[in-house]
């Protein structure tokens, strides 16, 4: 019992410690302090992947995939497009609200809420996906923070660099007895294979610092 206790606040301290740091140039996430409802928005105008417009990027990664793969290329394409219509938003919204300890509501066209965060990923390094020498995505973000009353007031404005996004188990699992740690750390591990799911993970670590700022 002991162990599973020890191993179980491993956990716990990395995750804490995985904080994403942001640089403000107006105000800060101190204005969402003690706020429970908040409206988001994720605007992808202008947005480089892989050091080339989007639409470039995902016009060749698609040739280029249906030509090793016959269908490869199209599915990767409509994923891309699925996820951030959905995956990107929910990740957002969701760990908002988790990170908040469930003291926030987030989402989409929020009309309940004061303020809404609006951010814009400009530059995504889609990384590696493996199970071995895993490179994490990196993306940078925009992010601005408006009055839903009067949307050309900004509140708060920053940038956070290189946001890390990769599928691990946490640190410490490994110890976790009956074989559960490694499942956790190879389940993780396969959900790397998938570049969204790569984003996804940066979207999380940026939206799991707002919601923490947001809970006090």
């Amino acid at each position: 019992m002991k162990k599973i206790i020890c191993a179980l606040m491993t956990v716990i301290v990395a995750f804490s410690a995985n904080a994403q740091k942001i640089k403000w140039d107006k105000g800060d996430l101190k204005v969402l302090s003690g706020q429970t409802q908040l409206a988001t928005e994720i605007v992808y105008e202008n947005l480089q992947v892989s050091k080339m417009p989007e639409e470039q990027f995902v016009n060749e990664r698609r040739e280029n995939d249906n030509k090793e793969k016959a269908g490869a290329g199209d599915k990767f394409y409509e994923n891309w497009h699925e996820a951030k219509k959905t995956k990107y938003p929910k990740r957002l919204n969701d760990y908002i609200h988790k990170s908040s300890k469930e003291k926030v509501t987030a989402s989409e066209n929020n009309s309940a809420a004061t303020y809404k965060l609006i951010l814009k990923p400009n530059n995504i390094d889609l990384g590696k996906g493996r199970y071995f020498g895993t490179k994490p995505a990196l993306v940078d973000f925009d992010i601005t923070i408006v009055e839903v009353a009067n949307p050309s007031v900004v509140v708060a404005h920053g940038v956070a660099t290189q946001v890390k996004g990769e599928a691990k188990a946490p640190k410490g699992s490994g110890w976790i007895p009956g074989g559960a740690g490694a499942v956790m750390d190879a389940a993780n591990r396969s959900q790397n294979f998938e570049a969204t799911n790569r984003v996804a993970e940066s979207f999380e670590l940026l939206a799991t610092a707002i919601g923490k700022a947001m809970k006090k």
